[in-house]
């Protein structure tokens, strides 16, 4: 892990003379610790300093946003170790990573922010074709990460995936009853279905989606992270069953 610096280290340094400098002067400081030590360490720091940002100023921000700015106004200031240590997909939005449930506004409002500071384009007119690499390489994280993050089902796997239990692709399940719904299910949509019928089909599927959405919630709240795989894993198999619905439309 580059840099030697631990987190209260780096807390001292970046917010030494923060009274009669203000919190501008601090984020300079923490974006030059972040080339030393590496994103990791200067995440807990950013996230102060953007409280102090949101205490002084209209507009909203977060660690990552503040960093996206800094390469911005300083292009010479870019982190080659941002390649190697990207920060997770709450981390790149400012959400909360304990929390499942997730503002959709909130995260397309700062999906499109960040686009307009990494725009590979927009990187390579500030410092050519080196920074145009990097804006590639966040530009892609950022996409990817909104991806995962506005989805229920790829939301839940990230998250499980993070805390260590990660649903694996094929993985069996042993509800017979669930199993036996399933079944049920694909053999009435690839009936002879009026448009009427195949609606009603996908409002109860619907009604699934929202119920399992709301258990894995409750589940991951409650670190119960067996059982939230388990529904996450009967999520798949409801959206499955959606998007195959929703071709016969």
């Amino acid at each position: 892990r580059a840099g030697s610096f631990s987190s209260s280290a780096i807390d001292h340094q970046a917010m030494r003379g923060t009274s009669s400098r203000g919190w501008s002067a601090a984020k300079a400081r923490a974006s030059s610790l972040w080339a030393k030590c590496g994103a990791d360490c200067a995440c807990a720091l950013h996230g102060r300093i953007a409280a102090m940002a949101a205490s002084t100023s209209a507009g909203e921000t977060w660690a990552f946003l503040d960093w996206a700015k800094a390469l911005q106004e300083d292009p010479g200031n870019q982190n080659n170790q941002v390649r190697e240590k990207l920060p997770s997909y709450f981390d790149v939005f400012g959400v909360d990573p304990k929390s499942y449930q997730v503002n959709l506004k909130v995260l397309e409002s700062r999906y499109r922010t960040l686009q307009t500071y990494l725009h590979p384009d927009k990187l390579r007119a500030k410092g050519g074709e080196n920074l145009l690499e990097l804006g590639e390489t966040c530009s892609a994280h950022v996409n990817e990460a909104y991806g995962t993050l506005r989805s229920p089902l790829s939301r839940a796997s990230y998250m499980l995936q993070q805390r260590g239990m990660a649903t694996e692709e094929g993985s069996k399940l042993d509800d017979l009853e669930f199993l036996s719904f399933v079944m049920e299910t694909r053999e009435r949509i690839e009936g002879d279905l009026t448009a009427q019928e195949l609606c009603e089909v996908e409002r109860e599927i619907g009604e699934k989606i929202e119920e399992s959405v709301s258990e894995i919630g409750r589940l991951l709240r409650e670190d119960d992270l067996m059982g939230a795989r388990e529904i996450t894993e009967k999520l798949k198999y409801y959206e499955n069953i959606k998007n195959e619905i929703v071709r016969q439309k």
